[in-house]
């Protein structure tokens, strides 16, 4: 039997390393009189390379067609694949058909790369980088009889540089504000000429007359013209085009500013009517009278009787959308010509056309002649041939050209128009979670939402929450007392503004939230006690960039109380006295504050996520309620805790290429119990303040709650008794993780995990446990591991299984266990590997 089993194994190993071998040829598919093509590369013909080189090349690369075959840490494994298939049949099934079409890619060939015309697209990005001279060349490089490449020679010559920069103006309205944002032109005297830059001046002279009123003028009605006669500098004449139309040379004023807050595509011409009802100078027309007017006063930031101007226009739209109210948004800005009349319909009577489609026939005193030309209706003007080569931008002589003809002229006034369509007013989310934690436990949790996105018919968000969940131990050390269950509700209220006595809207795209909660959670531990918690809460949320973010609760309010504990818990309180300040019955009087940076985006290199949190509690009830005999003060016979907490946490996130990610994390936090809180049964942080670490989001090499604080170990951790709730009041603890993706939704991750907590002052119970500037980095504990991850983009499936390379709880000479690995030993495995499966990714 064994020598069976000996044939069947060799023959299965010979057999994978025929396919090995047979897909390894990355040529198989090629056709005849054809090569692969293997990739490009750029050689730079210049003794001296540019500051920006690194750029350039970078722009050189990019622009190189077609791209070789995808590789795999240097293999090109779906090629391979695609030449283990063959052609499939028509119907598009059997494993030919994944191979060749799912999985494998085709072989990219020398014949569809155009070596003549990447050569022209490469010269043209040196001269648009101020290379005038420059010249590309092209050379094959055959590798074998059936492989290729392409070597470009990019030979730069001289770089063209700025030596000035002229603003060609008159003395219009228009020109006398571009000459004014001179001083801030991007193009700089000295700089290489760059094409980048000159349409970024564009894109800034734009931006500058978009605030400035000039609503119809855009950047392709600016010219940057080029004098490179220079002697290999350059003079840069910025200058308005000659045949600009005129309505985009004049400023605009808002007229009327509109709003249809119950608009819809299927019921348009209803929900555009209705009788307008005027506040604070905004038309709202609202028919079923679904929102209140006082919705948009904080939103829009179009006036009436104001000039235009594009941050307000962008703000606005902005606001509205983040209400969270409405699902489509559109605005419209329309020319008015009778100021004298406010247009609320749909039809616009202020269009040059009468109900009936017929000419509205208006035209200006200084018309010598009405020329009808389609449907449209122009007015011939006698021009002043001696100023034929000035604009006039002001008053009656204002027109649009449409080529020998100009338009009835209008008045310099928009109507400004947005129409909302709002969400279902009611919905109804269903949420089911299911966990399971390093430390053995599994469990599920149920939550139900009920939303009303237009509460009180004032755009405020009314959420009522219901949950409940159950969570027990599995493996050897279990007990009965580990099962739980928690039940939660919660009501909370947002509302789209600041709630204060006074006035604050800061002029943000982004729309500041109060939002009032009150809640209450059940935590239950079968057969040891029940944990009451009520929270009431009130918070400012507010958002000042488009990566700066704030949250201040000034008011933060959590009351604790136990209640049925059990004789089987009291004797795990006799051998673990430490556990007491889980269930302490306390009030935690205080509020926090926290700010968050985060650029993360798909296209930078180099991403950061910076969050800072202080909070603090019992300052003031501590100064105005007196002491009791024993130094404690109390509210309602309960007293409160008092401490400070500051939380720092900062992530580097370093994209190394297509599908290759590197983050680092640093995490640090410092609490200080004082008063009521270094009196009675705790010397420390309220236990749900105080910081935990291990487990799948922290140091994934120890379960979670079972690490710290220090160098101390807790006895019970090891017997059936198993309560996972080691805390401390300082944290330190640092990750870095290598992410790779693999294929499709799978990817690969590798890290390393280091930290601990600690106790702020001493705890006779524990050990080891408290903080000391001196020596703290002993205590340290490290990990490292592997992990899986399956993104479906909707959801993340993690898999890590980490082990430790250092143990603080051990003898001080014995702490790093890297010679102690052995992935063979059975015994090892089970006490050191840990497996962490969870939803999303860690950081």
């Amino acid at each position: 039997m064994q020598i069976t089993n000996r044939h069947i194994i060799a023959c299965i190993c010979c057999c994978l390393t025929w396919l090995a071998i047979s897909s390894c040829s990355t040529t198989k598919s090629v056709p005849e009189n054809d090569r692969l093509y293997t990739g490009s590369s750029v050689k730079w013909k210049s003794k001296k390379k540019p500051k920006d080189y690194s750029t350039l090349s970078d722009g050189l690369t990019k622009r190189i067609r077609p791209n070789r075959n995808k590789k795999f840490l240097g293999m090109p494994i779906k090629l391979w694949l695609y030449n283990l298939g063959h052609e499939p049949k028509p119907k598009g099934k059997g494993l030919n058909y994944l191979l060749r079409k799912k999985w494998g890619e085709p072989p990219v060939l020398l014949s569809q790369a155009k070596p003549d015309y990447t050569s022209n697209v490469l010269e043209q990005y040196l001269v648009d980088n101020g290379y005038f001279h420059a010249d590309v060349t092209s050379q094959i490089k055959n590798k074998g009889s059936k492989k290729a490449s392409i070597e470009y020679d990019a030979v730069p010559r001289h770089r063209y540089t700025i030596k000035k920069v002229t603003f060609v103006t008159d003395s219009s309205a228009i020109g006398k504000t571009i000459a004014a944002t001179a001083s801030e032109s991007s193009l700089e005297v000295g700089a290489p000429y760059s094409l980048d830059s000159i349409k970024a001046e564009r894109e800034r002279i734009h931006a500058v007359l978009k605030e400035k009123g000039y609503y119809y003028f855009t950047p392709d009605n600016l010219i940057v013209q080029v004098d490179s006669t220079e002697n290999g500098k350059v003079d840069l004449y910025v200058k308005v085009k000659d045949n600009t139309p005129v309505a985009a040379l004049r400023p605009y004023r808002l007229h009327d500013v509109i709003l249809y807050p119950d608009y819809s595509l299927d019921n348009d011409s209803t929900s555009t009517a209705g009788t307008p009802v005027n506040y604070k100078g905004i038309w709202i027309i609202d028919s079923t009278k679904r929102f209140r007017p006082l919705v948009f006063d904080k939103s829009v930031f179009l006036r009436p009787d104001s000039l235009y101007r594009l941050s307000s226009h962008n703000i606005t739209l902005q606001r509205l959308i983040n209400l969270g109210t409405f699902k489509f948004i559109k605005g419209q800005f329309r020319t008015v010509r009778d100021t004298s009349i406010h247009n609320f319909r749909e039809f616009n009577p202020n269009a040059p056309f009468n109900m009936d489609g017929s000419p509205r026939r208006q035209v200006p005193d200084t018309a010598n002649t009405i020329v009808s030309k389609g449907d449209t209706l122009y007015a011939r003007i006698q021009r002043d041939t001696a100023r034929s080569n000035s604009r006039d931008t002001s008053g009656a002589n204002f027109y649009r050209q449409y080529g020998n003809y100009y338009s009835v002229p209008d008045s310099g006034w928009l109507d400004a128009r947005f129409y909302l369509t709002p969400y279902q007013r009611r919905s109804l989310q269903a949420e089911l979670r299911g966990t399971s934690k390093s430390n053995g436990f599994v469990g599920g949790l149920v939550k139900i939402t009920a939303k009303n996105r237009n509460w009180l018919h004032a755009a405020d968000l009314l959420e009522i929450g219901l949950s409940g969940g159950m969570e027990w131990q599995t493996g050897a050390n279990t007990s009965g007392g580990s099962n739980s269950y928690g039940f939660g509700a919660e009501v909370a209220v947002t509302i789209p503004r600041f709630w204060t006595p006074f006035r604050i809207n800061p002029r943000t795209p982004y729309v500041p939230r109060t939002r009032v909660s009150f809640g209450y959670d059940l935590y239950s531990r079968a057969a040891l006690y029940n944990l009451n918690a009520y929270t009431v809460q009130l918070q400012y949320l507010w958002q000042r960039t488009k990566y700066l973010t704030h949250q201040f609760a000034p008011v933060a309010v959590t009351y604790v109380l136990p209640t049925k504990t059990t004789p089987a818990y009291d004797s795990i309180l006799k051998n673990d006295p430490s556990q007491r300040a889980a269930i302490s019955k306390q009030f935690i009087l205080g509020g926090n504050y926290t700010i968050t940076y985060n650029n993360q985006a798909s296209n930078k290199i180099h991403t950061w996520y910076l969050s800072g949190n202080i909070d603090v509690s019992g300052n003031l009830a501590g100064l105005i309620i007196p002491k009791r005999g024993d130094s404690t003060r109390e509210i309602f016979k309960n007293p409160f805790a008092q401490y400070e907490r500051l939380t720092l946490e900062a992530r580097h996130y370093w994209s190394l290429g297509k599908g290759k990610q590197w983050i680092n994390r640093l995490m640090m936090g410092y609490g200080l119990p004082y008063g009521n809180s270094i009196y009675g049964e705790s010397n420390s942080l309220p236990f749900v303040k105080q910081y935990f670490t291990g487990g799948s989001s922290s140091i994934r090499a120890f379960r979670a709650r079972t690490l710290g604080p220090g160098s101390y170990r807790n006895p019970s951790l090891d017997t059936s008794n198993l309560l996972a709730n080691q805390a401390g009041d300082v944290k330190l603890e640092f990750n870095s993780e290598v992410r790779l993706h693999i294929a499709s939704v799978f990817n690969f991750a590798a890290f390393v995990d280091a930290g601990n907590i600690w106790l702020s002052r001493d705890d006779p119970n524990q050990p080891g446990g408290k903080f000391q500037f001196g020596t703290f980095y002993q205590d340290i504990a490290v990990g490292a591991g592997a992990g899986l991850r399956i993104d479906a983009s909707i959801v993340v499936v993690r898999f890590d299984l980490a082990f430790p390379l250092r143990v603080p709880y051990l003898p001080k000479n014995e702490r790093w266990v890297i010679d102690k690995i052995n992935f063979g030993d059975p015994d090892w495995r089970k006490k050191n590997l840990v497996l962490n499966i969870a939803i999303g990714y860690p950081f």
